[in-house]
């Protein structure tokens, strides 16, 4: 697949949420090295402090978090911000309603762990496309 990386990724801010450290620090390696401006959370409530000092263009959430669930998170930001965040969730553990549930959040995507970090990177790139590029 081509790049879609735009050369303003600089300008784009990524909150990746998950309990497992080093999940955490692979994707912020992943896309500090592509330009983006990453903020990390271990859980719901960090994410949702983060969300409330920071300008961010994409949330990254596990679905399963130690607080609230990524699906809370989410709707707790999105509620409080209220500003359309784009948000991709990753789960270990992919059930049917979780889909569903996730569909009628809007969620751009779901995408399984162990994380393909060639997927996450084609899936980030396509957000950013979509939602900010005019």
């Amino acid at each position: 697949m081509m790049a879609l990386l735009d050369p303003r990724a600089g300008h784009y801010s990524l909150l990746i949420t998950d309990d497992d450290a080093s999940c955490r620090d692979s994707l912020r390696d992943v896309f500090e090295l592509k330009g983006y401006t990453t903020y990390l959370a271990s859980c719901g409530r960090e994410a949702v402090k983060i969300a409330r000092s920071e300008e961010l263009h994409l949330l990254i959430l596990d679905a399963h978090l130690p607080d609230y669930s990524g699906l809370e998170t989410f709707k707790i930001i999105r509620n409080e911000i209220r500003v359309v965040i784009p948000c991709i969730f990753m789960s270990g553990d992919i059930t049917r309603e979780l889909q569903i549930d996730l569909i009628s959040v809007d969620a751009y995507t779901l995408i399984p762990k162990p994380i393909n970090v060639n997927i996450m990177r084609d899936s980030v790139e396509q957000v950013i496309a979509k939602y900010y590029w005019k």
